[in-house]
């Protein structure tokens, strides 16, 4: 009777300990996987943005571009709106349009649906501009990026540029919403062929752009962009073009920080022996890990 009773102790004991040690067990697996949560969540906030930013009106009358940036405690905004120079109005239309852009970036959660937040800012900037104008033309391209720590997200409308300088090399990020390019989707949709799409001149009239009566949504981008440390965000009009990939590439690659960068870029544009000058601008974001 006493074994039977001190076998059960021994088999209770047991039980017990087992119960502990698989309790502990547990513990440090949940303070491990704790630990690599928090160092994942402190590389992500870990990481700081240089900005700066650089225009000239170059060989225009007056000048036609906008920017701005916004900051929020979780994210940023940058944006730059190219108004259309054939339009009277074009300076008013890419003013309207950035500060409508930074209106709703301050008023809205914005990281809670950015594209929601995208298609809205420019839905009421076409919405705005058409309102202001009335029976006039006015018009404005715009692009922007949200970065929220190693992450970008992107919009656009028009012919404007957003890049990324990595590595020695800049990568353009979105597409330009122009006839050329219109004519090629269309040919390779199947709908004309290829002297239809291939037979004329470069055509470089947008098929979109904010103000436009037949506006529907801004392109954006379906996934973030992952940011590595020293990438460059650049977010500029297309008198900026007026420097070719290898030139902007020179520049870029001087590890200068973002606004001496920007200003070489303006600078260089501004030095360019041709004869008639778009309206440059330039947005620069430097990525650093702090």
């Amino acid at each position: 009777m006493i074994a039977e009773v001190l076998n059960s102790s021994y088999v209770l004991l047991a039980v017990v300990i087992s119960f502990f040690c698989i309790l502990m067990t547990l513990g440090i697996c949940m303070y491990i996987k704790s630990r690599e949560i928090t160092a994942k969540a402190n590389v992500t906030s870990g990481v700081s943005l240089d900005i700066g930013n650089a225009q000239i009106i170059g060989t225009r009358e007056k000048q036609d571009d906008s920017f701005g940036t916004s900051i929020k405690e979780d994210c940023i905004l940058a944006v730059v709106a190219d108004g259309i120079g054939g339009y009277i109005n074009g300076n008013l239309a890419s003013r309207i349009t950035v500060d409508t852009y930074l209106d709703e970036f301050q008023k809205n959660d914005v990281l809670n649906n950015i594209s929601y937040f995208f298609q809205k800012a420019a839905v009421l900037s076409n919405e705005r501009i058409r309102d202001e104008f009335g029976e006039a033309k006015g018009g404005t391209t715009v692009v922007g990026v949200v970065v929220e720590g190693n992450r970008m997200h992107w919009t656009s409308v028009g012919d404007s540029n957003i890049a990324v300088f990595r590595k020695g090399r800049l990568i353009p990020i979105n597409r330009k919403e122009n006839v050329k390019n219109w004519l090629e989707d269309q040919y390779f949709a199947g709908v004309i062929g290829r002297e239809e799409a291939m037979g004329g001149p470069v055509d470089k009239r947008l098929v979109n752009y904010v103000g436009y009566d037949g506006f529907q949504k801004a392109e954006e981008s379906d996934r973030p962009i992952y940011l590595k440390k020293k990438d460059k965000i650049l977010i500029y009009s297309d008198g900026i073009e007026t420097l070719s990939q290898i030139e902007l590439e020179k520049i870029l690659s001087k590890g200068w920080n973002a606004q001496k960068t920007a200003q070489a870029i303006i600078t260089e544009v501004d030095n360019k022996d041709v004869r008639s000058k778009d309206n440059a601008t330039i947005i620069v974001l430097s990525i650093r890990k702090g």
